[in-house]
């Protein structure tokens, strides 16, 4: 009997945990529902250990011209997968500089290498991004979305 009685607690503490997690969760990260498209071209691709660093440059909508430094790390010898951190700069037409600081995930599959990024811009502003590289033709295209 005390020991169905502490499941039955156990199975509602986590019930209320669960909740609680999933209400919270929902409002936590709200982004703006127009994207903002990128189109990159990769300008130099260095091997390290266990790393990658890919640059490009490209545009990106409401931003100008966009250059791009992300450093990959593997999590397996396959580097099917992994975290990156990076920098962006962002230069528009009339002369406004814009800087990042990148970080997120990738996924690789074939010639193809996904990526979900956080930005952190220095006018205080944060984006989502979704980004898919095209390792063998060389580009990067991405959604970009305000966080709100």
């Amino acid at each position: 009997m005390l020991s169905k009685l502490v499941t039955l607690k156990s199975y509602v503490f986590t019930f209320i945990v669960l909740t609680f997690f999933t209400i919270s969760s929902l409002s936590a990260f709200d982004i703006s529902k127009n994207a903002s498209k990128g189109n990159f071209e990769i300008t130099s691709w260095k091997a390290g250990g266990g790393y990658s660093v890919i640059t490009s440059a490209g545009f990106v909508d409401g931003y100008g011209k966009v250059y791009l430094t992300h450093k990959f790390k593997a999590n397996s010898g396959e580097a099917l997968s992994g975290d990156f951190t990076g920098a962006a700069r962002a230069i528009s037409k009339n002369g406004d500089m814009a800087f990042a600081s990148l970080q997120g995930i990738w996924k690789r599959e074939g010639k193809t290498l996904t990526i979900h990024t956080l930005d952190s811009l220095t006018d205080g502003t944060a984006n989502y991004a979704k980004g898919t590289f095209d390792l063998y033709e060389g580009t990067l295209k991405f959604d970009v979305f305000s966080i709100e």
